[in-house]
């Protein structure tokens, strides 16, 4: 953990302290995985494979340290590649 680390910061906004693209990720990530629960209740089930294949993204991301859509956030907004050693 980071000395300089202020408990107050917790109270701030994400976006006022300088997101990362791994904080996009999983914001798009959540987002996706939410969506399909709703399509998967109100449509067919078989938007939950959207769920699954996020989830095997996400696992996938883990275990090779790529992510195509950290790539892709980069891309469409390169000052936040910027800000992310790992992008």
């Amino acid at each position: 953990m980071n000395s300089h680390f202020q408990f107050s910061e917790l109270g701030r906004p994400a976006h006022s302290r300088g997101w990362r693209i791994e904080s996009y990720v999983r914001a798009v990530a959540g987002t996706m995985i939410l969506l399909s629960v709703a399509l998967a209740v109100s449509v067919s089930e078989w938007w939950l494979l959207l769920t699954v294949f996020v989830g095997v993204n996400l696992i996938q991301s883990t275990l090779t340290g790529w992510c195509l859509m950290s790539n892709l956030i980069a891309l469409a907004f390169p000052k936040l590649g910027e800000q992310s050693p790992h992008a």
